[in-house]
């Protein structure tokens, strides 16, 4: 028993749905500007190679044949349309409605003549062949079509979307790169320039094979990068501390001519205060100090001019050589100031042992009295005999030790 109006109405609202969701998805996919642009280059596109090319090209056919295929399906659902606008509400006849119904359900729609190879003919076969098709079976060829392309023109445009904003960044990593380089005043990096290259082959990598780049390669030109930028920072860091140090240099000569200034003037107290056998430390001569200051002049105007390296050695060897001489310079300052310090160091000795002869009760003792008068004869007259002074304060205290032990 055939169907009924109704179910033919049924059947004439799915199919009908079924039409233009198809016709509105083809529509989406024709609007992605992967088929945009792969669409006009021809099957296969002259513009893609390898594993995009391949897949391209399948789709395209898929496109081509899906078009086909949708031509042959509008028309058989306006065919089916218009017989049922065509039927008469009270007299239907059986026969309209099997017609209706084989155009929905039966094998209604003719495929194109296939060409039959002749290894598969007979001495009287044909050398074509009709074959027709349910509407339900055109639908299954359309979808497996559809997905084909589906599948193939999203990854186009996924691979696109994603690996040009790589490239992007890639682009803007490698330009920051030159110009730091440049402002560093170095010639660019080998690594820079290796990954510059794999840059513009990866470029054109991605516009032409875009579903054929190996992710490895993006990994080589990151590593490249990364590397490019480590001995980049590793330079600036090291620019920046050797600007610091040269900025510190002058303070730290500054600090050498004070220190050698101060050993000769205690040098010069000393010579007209003290008498003594104690060792004169020679101070730093002044031609000495004069040529560090011309030296790092000339290391300031090379770092000036962009002379890296260079510098950084000159002004490693300059600074060991200013601690040295600041070494020097601080010896013979104790040295020059040990007179006069312990010229001072005997006369607080003397006050604390008169005033302990004084709380003792001894203070009034010849002897004690007569070392003291001496003692302070010797330590408060210029030149100071500091051997005198240094015997003198030392019997005084063995003295004054005895009386109050007896």
């Amino acid at each position: 028993m055939g169907l009924t109006l109704a179910q033919i109405d049924r059947l004439l609202v799915d199919w009908q749905q079924k039409c233009d969701a198809a016709n509105q998805n083809l529509l989406d996919l024709y609007d992605l500007s992967a088929y945009q642009r792969l669409s006009r280059m021809g099957n296969p596109p002259s513009n893609v190679t390898g594993t995009t090319q391949q897949q391209v090209s399948t789709a395209l056919t898929a496109i081509d044949r899906l078009f086909e295929y949708l031509e042959l399906f509008n028309q058989q659902i306006d065919r089916a349309r218009k017989l049922r606008r065509e039927l008469l509400s009270l007299f239907v006849s059986n026969i309209q409605l099997q017609e209706i119904e084989h155009l929905l359900t039966g094998m209604s729609i003719d495929l194109p003549q296939i060409q039959i190879p002749l290894a598969h003919r007979d001495l009287i076969g044909a050398d074509r062949q009709m074959r027709s098709i349910s509407l339900e079976e055109l639908l299954e060829r359309m979808m497996v079509a559809f997905i084909i392309a589906r599948d193939t023109f999203v990854a186009v445009e996924t691979a696109w979307t994603e690996l040009e904003s790589k490239l992007i960044v890639t682009h803007g990593s490698i330009v920051e790169l030159q110009q730091l380089a440049q402002k560093l005043q170095v010639a660019i990096p080998a690594s820079l320039v290796t990954a510059q290259a794999n840059f513009n082959d990866f470029q054109l990598q991605i516009e032409r094979d875009p579903l054929g780049i190996n992710l490895a390669f993006v990994r080589d030109i990151t590593s490249l990068i990364n590397s490019t930028r480590r001995e980049l920072e590793t330079l600036a860091q090291q620019r920046r501390q050797l600007q610091a140090d040269l900025v510190r240099a002058p303070q730290l000569l500054q600090q050498l001519r004070q220190l050698n200034q101060d050993s000769i003037a205690a040098d010069t107290e000393s010579q007209s205060k003290i008498r003594h056998s104690l060792p004169i430390v020679s101070r730093v001569p002044a031609e000495e100090i004069a040529e560090l200051e011309r030296w790092l002049e000339r290391l300031v105007a090379k770092f000036e001019s962009g002379i890296i390296p260079p510098v950084r050695v000159g002004l490693t060897n300059w600074l060991a050589k200013v601690r040295a001489y600041t070494m020097a310079a601080e010896s013979a300052l104790r040295a020059n100031r040990l007179p006069l310090d312990t010229r001072q160091e005997l006369r607080g000795r003397l006050d604390a042992l008169t005033a302990k002869a004084l709380a003792k009760r001894q203070a009034e003792d010849p002897v004690l009295a007569d070392l003291t008068a001496q003692a302070r004869e010797v330590l408060y007259t210029s030149p100071t005999d500091l051997n005198q002074a240094i015997d003198l304060v030392r019997k005084y205290e063995q003295g004054l030790n005895r009386r109050l032990t007896c």
